[in-house]
């Protein structure tokens, strides 16, 4: 990061607040719109992960992986302020455009808290002086080669493709939903419905990365992306029992998608040196948005070719596609812990010729240290594999691989370590 990211973040605040503003004033048509909602992309570009980068450069290790959850929790926050204020605005029958202008204000006051509360840099690197276009160009493409980064930058491609067609399409989803039942549900009550979802997912997404760390985190994010995507099926048949039900798991499915949200971003942040980590965080929101770009028009193409808005079949199908966006974290995740590529199974079978245990006082300070547990007791409470986090090979088991190896068909842990010694 450069010693000039605070006044990116400044400035940027002040364009996201004009393009709302000019938005709020002067979209009339597509091609308006457009011009105006890219200013408006501009500014947020240059706000959330210059953000992080402030953030993670005040933070030491065990911070980052406690604290950066945390700032992208809030992100739900601003979500459901928006929702209330449409709400409120909605319900007295005021113009589309007094929310923008709302919205713009608030953006404008984002930058406070970067003036007035950052505190001092704990990372202190030289400044680097732009040296074109290409070469931040040819930076962020040699992120595709971290291996350790790009599940969770994939991964989070999804999750956001998940989440943003989620908040386009959930409020026209409950108006559809309260129609077939003949329930009436007023404006402000479907707004102040889903601001109270955009909160819960803030703790959602706090607890969901603060179980990951110390732990195998690439495989809870797997688990976590699986039990959303049946989460998205389950909600898709809630809507055709009774209103009161789909709410509840409409509900129930904001939390599921949340949850990993947090531990994505934390996963990238690791996952390299912090000289390279701008570049990270860059293709990380290129491709988390561009996931995000696609949720909602999928949606609406789901809505199209089934039937329309006014089908339970097309909202269930559009509510099954948002899904797929977790299952295609859960499978760039599922085999990210070294113990896995060697074994390409989740569940293994050794041999032990003794009792002894991992003493459960000492966990935490393995996991501080930087290692963490990739493999268990089928009960899930004796450790039975570690590895680093640091190390490009460092794996430590309870079992004795060497009971199950033989001269011509050596065990997959021998074969992993000499061909890791050979290649380093």
């Amino acid at each position: 990061a450069s010693r000039g990211i605070g006044d990116v973040y400044k400035r940027h605040s002040l364009i996201g607040s004009i393009g709302l503003i000019l938005f709020a004033l002067f979209a009339n048509g597509f091609y308006s719109a457009l011009l105006m909602w890219s200013i408006v992309g501009a500014g947020f570009a240059g706000t959330y992960m210059p953000g992080l980068q402030i953030l993670n450069e005040r933070l030491d290790a065990k911070g980052k992986e406690k604290y950066v959850s945390v700032y992208t929790a809030f992100f739900g926050l601003g979500t459901a302020a928006s929702f209330f204020i449409l709400g409120i605005l909605k319900e007295y029958n005021l113009d589309w455009s007094y929310s923008f202008i709302v919205v713009g204000f608030f953006q404008l006051l984002s930058g406070i808290p970067i003036i007035l509360f950052s505190g001092p840099r704990i990372e202190i690197k030289p400044y680097i002086k732009f040296s074109g276009i290409f070469k931040i160009l040819k930076s962020i493409y040699n992120v595709f080669k971290n291996k350790k980064a790009m599940p969770y930058i994939i991964g989070y491609g999804g999750h956001t493709y998940e989440l943003f067609g989620y908040r386009s399409w959930t409020f026209a989803c409950v108006v559809f939903l309260s129609s077939t039942y003949n329930v009436y549900l007023s404006n402000i009550f479907i707004a102040n419905f889903l601001a109270i979802i955009g909160l819960t997912g803030i703790f959602s997404s706090i607890i969901g990365a603060q179980y990951c760390i110390g732990k195998n985190r690439p495989l809870i994010i797997s688990y976590m992306g699986l039990i959303c995507f049946f989460g998205s099926i389950i909600t898709a048949f809630s809507f055709w029992i009774n209103l009161y039900l789909a709410l509840l798991f409409i509900f129930i499915y904001n939390i599921l998608i949340i949850m990993d949200s947090g531990s994505l971003t934390t996963g990238t942040v690791l996952n390299g040196s912090s000289q390279d980590r701008g570049s990270r965080l860059a293709l990380h929101s290129i491709i988390g948005f561009l996931g995000g770009a696609l949720g909602g028009p999928i949606v609406g193409l789901a809505l199209d070719s089934f039937g329309g808005e006014n089908s339970k079949l097309s909202w269930s199908v559009g509510f099954v596609a948002l899904g797929l966006g977790s299952l295609l974290s859960s499978y760039v995740l599922k085999k990210n812990s070294k113990i896995f590529s060697i074994y390409k199974n989740k569940v293994i079978s050794e041999r032990h010729r003794h009792r002894y245990e991992v003493n459960q006082k000492f966990l935490s300070k393995f996991e501080n240290k930087g290692y963490y547990f990739s493999g268990m007791s089928p009960d899930g409470l004796l450790p039975e594999v570690l590895e680093s986090k640091k190390h490009k090979w460092f794996i430590g088991v309870q079992f004795h691989p060497e009971l199950k190896s033989r001269p011509l068909d050596p065990h997959p842990l021998f074969v992993s370590f000499i061909k890791a010694a050979i290649n380093d």
